[in-house]
């Protein structure tokens, strides 16, 4: 009788020593294609002074606006509020406030604070006006920005 001889086994592998140069190459791709985010701001403001200062103590919990005059001459003389990417009316506040509440986790939607950077010689007006539509939203915990007077 006549025996068969078994196939020797071929193993499949897939070969990684090119692997640490893959790697490489995507953190180069990266590091070249990442956008660094400026810290250019759409309104100018002066911070006024203040007797007393509190600091926040859950940085992750603030949102900031600012109020001033543009930057950018073109778009007027009137203040304006931005939230550091873009220009904010008063009635889209609440959106606004919404938009970033849902960015929290739940247990923290309701302690959002939002911290005011106003120029000092923006009216009381205005900032009543923003105070009002921060209302609207349930959003209640406002801190407004200052220097300590020395």
């Amino acid at each position: 009788m006549k025996s068969f001889k078994r196939k020797t086994v071929v193993n499949a592998e897939i070969s990684t020593a090119s692997l640490p140069d893959i790697v490489f190459l995507l953190l180069f791709f990266f590091m070249v294609t990442a956008v660094i985010r400026t810290d250019e701001n759409l309104v100018k403001y002066e911070v006024p002074k203040a007797k007393h200062i509190n600091k926040a103590e859950m940085k992750t919990l603030i949102r900031e606006l600012q109020v001033g005059l543009p930057a950018n001459a073109r778009l007027g003389t009137e203040p304006l509020i931005s939230d550091g990417s873009h220009y904010l009316k008063i009635n889209e506040l609440v959106q606004w406030v919404n938009q970033e509440k849902a960015t929290l986790p739940e247990a923290y939607k309701d302690q959002m604070i939002i911290v005011l950077k106003a120029d000092e010689a923006v009216k009381m007006g205005l900032i009543a006006d923003i105070q009002q539509e921060l209302r609207k939203s349930n959003a209640r915990k406002v801190l407004y920005r200052s220097k300590e007077n020395i």
